[in-house]
């Protein structure tokens, strides 16, 4: 898949395409049923793709900084969409000038440069200063210039639409299961493994510490059970664990952490690439007397997550 980050679009492009449209934040089974609609119009010498923003709208429109974080990092947007089958991914720098562009320009200067087919975008869709340019706008706008529009209509699980506002609601109260069903999948943060402080070895429960996930929504502080991808020159390795998402109050820390004891593992994982699922909800952080204490927990948690998990129990 080609990656673009341009200030508006490309000139051109080389063959017809199809576009999906959208800010893509977290790729939910909203914006999925976007792609699968897009796939339908591919036909042989046609291109699958992708218009996005960075940074996220929200966060230069509102100043919220909440929207500096996201669901789906660039990394793990181009790896997911490059399982759809997407081949080219638009990332359009959205800033206070770009904010500014009359919805009429977006389509008759902007798109209008690419080859397209057709444009795919979701009900609630709008564009343009002020947001003012709504479906039925770019579908007007479109047709001037020969493009076709598709609309496809919101997800909605029980009773309400799927959006990334309400996945990052769920994710902050911890509810990793209601997350995963509103993803079709668990939610995923990778990083790659860095020195910490070595406790997690001294009392027998050595810990993977995550780094470089600073840009993603973080989960609510707490223990969960997590299944780990480990990418290595040789191939890919699974495991499951135990993660400790927050500030380790038992020993006094001051920043967030992702750490991950891996069940059954013996081995050296330092600068090695991690992906790890999260896939129920353990218990909340909370601090301990001492690390006698926190290493009992730590063993009843593993034991806890063998069990939610459907493992069989750990040898004594």
């Amino acid at each position: 898949m080609q990656v673009y980050e341009v200030a508006g679009l490309p000139e051109t492009s080389p063959v017809p395409q199809v576009l999906a449209i959208g800010k893509f934040d977290g790729i939910h089974v909203g914006h999925q049923a976007i792609l699968e609609q897009a796939r339908h119009y591919l036909e042989p010498g046609t291109q699958f793709a992708v218009l996005c923003f960075e940074p996220h709208p929200s966060y230069v429109l509102t100043g919220d900084e909440r929207y500096l974080k996201s669901l789906t990092p660039r990394q793990e947007k181009v790896r997911i969409l490059a399982e759809y089958g997407v081949d080219a991914l638009y990332i359009v720098r959205f800033d206070t000038a770009f904010a500014s562009t009359e919805a009429e320009e977006f389509v008759k200067s902007h798109l209008a440069r690419l080859h397209l087919k057709q444009i795919v975008v979701g009900r609630d869709f709008r564009f343009g200063r002020g947001g003012k340019g709504d479906v039925d706008a770019l579908r007007t706008f479109a047709s001037d210039i020969g493009i076709g529009v598709t609309v496809v209509d919101a997800v909605e699980e029980n009773g309400a639409k799927v959006s990334s506002s309400h996945i990052r609601h769920h994710l902050g109260e911890g509810r990793v299961e209601a997350v995963e069903a509103l993803l079709g999948r668990p939610y995923t943060m990778t990083g790659t493994v860095v020195h910490g402080d070595a406790r997690g070895r001294q009392i027998g429960f050595p810990t993977a510490n995550l780094g470089g996930t600073a840009e993603y929504v973080p989960p609510k502080s707490g223990v969960y059970a997590v299944t780990v991808e480990i990418s290595r020159p040789t191939g890919h390795e699974h495991w499951f664990g135990v993660l400790n998402a927050g500030f380790r109050p038992t020993v006094s820390g001051q920043d967030f952490r992702i750490e991950v004891h891996l069940l059954g593992f013996n081995g050296d994982l330092y600068g090695e690439t991690c992906r790890v699922s999260f896939l129920r909800r353990i218990r909340d952080e909370r601090k301990f007397s001492g690390l006698d204490e926190l290493k009992q927990q730590i063993q009843a948690d593993c034991d806890t997550a063998r069990e939610m998990l459907g493992l069989p129990p750990a040898s004594r």
